[in-house]
């Protein structure tokens, strides 16, 4: 048995982009070069690495079996080109950000690893952390900018800090200058995102604390929607203030409460084989943007 880092490498990126056409693109060859490596392959394991039918390349039970031992060979050999190159990040980045980072630090961030990381391509997912956890957990995802997320198993998490969260609501509003309680907003109209969320469930569990159920609850997954909408005083939210847009934030007022809504925190998780110095710059890139709009505690 002669296995070679080509064919772990071919392997590796089949089993992360689903198809052999992917991998080949990611690698810069023909398909039937990557055909041939996992044939090889399979030959010399003596057993069948991928599913194929349906259209996407499917682990095996056997596939399975070996790709960790896979993603721990290509990550040692990162560290041993590492020790002798000053190479940077480069090839597909799978970035995945809840919204409000996307409101207060993707611009920045994107501009910044196109003028530094040049080689990088990049695949961009704004959704709610939860989902950006499964997708990192389901490997679909690199790295995933979010709140509350939980290092596992292949994956390490980087804590930035708590990012702040509040009650907002229409400044012409009979409740502005209130310290809200549950009470108050049983019976006001509700934006809120799906309960798997970290909002969805924020406000649950603030409803919870008072012992109350509020009646309109209504479903918007853009917080900047959600913002315009508490503008035109057609009711509350919970978000970062810090990304209420100028022009209306003039129309949005912050409300104490009582209990107060908690601070999360926010982290980057990645896969523990893509961590590197880049990702760890990626994650003070975002923590000083937060900062910088008093978003980050």
């Amino acid at each position: 048995m002669r296995l070679t880092l080509a064919q772990i490498e071919t392997f590796y990126w089949i089993a992360r982009l689903g198809s052999f056409h992917a991998a080949a693109r990611q690698l810069c060859v023909t398909q039937p070069s990557v055909s041939g490596r996992i044939r090889e392959l399979e030959r010399d394991l003596d057993c069948t690495l991928f599913d194929r039918t349906g259209g996407r390349a499917r682990l095996t039970k056997a596939g399975k079996s070996i790709q960790r031992q896979a993603e721990q060979m290509l990550s040692l050999a990162r560290e041993i080109h590492d020790e002798t190159s000053s190479s940077k990040l480069r090839g597909l980045l799978r970035l995945g950000v809840v919204e409000t980072v996307a409101h207060i630090a993707l611009p920045g961030l994107i501009r910044q690893l196109n003028e530094t990381r040049p080689k990088l391509r990049i695949e961009l997912a704004v959704d709610v952390g939860a989902m950006l956890l499964k997708q990192l957990d389901e490997r679909q995802l690199d790295v995933a900018i979010t709140t509350d997320a939980v290092a596992s198993e292949g994956i390490t998490v980087y804590p930035m800090g708590e990012v702040d969260l509040a009650w907002v609501g229409p400044v012409s509003h009979p409740l502005a200058g209130k310290t809200l309680t549950p009470a108050d907003l049983i019976d006001e109209a509700i934006f809120t995102q799906p309960e798997i969320s970290t909002i969805g469930r924020t406000i649950r569990e603030w409803f919870d604390a008072g012992q109350c159920k509020p009646q309109s609850l209504s479903g918007c997954n853009s917080l900047s929607v959600t913002s315009e909408l508490v503008a035109a005083g057609l009711g509350f939210a919970v978000m970062t203030p810090a990304i209420v847009r100028d022009d209306i934030a003039d129309r949005v007022l912050r409300f104490e409460a009582s209990p107060p809504i908690p601070p999360r925190t926010l982290s980057v998780a990645a896969l523990t084989e893509t961590w590197s110095g880049d990702v760890e710059f990626i994650a003070q890139f975002v923590a000083d943007k937060f900062r910088a709009e008093s978003a980050l505690r």
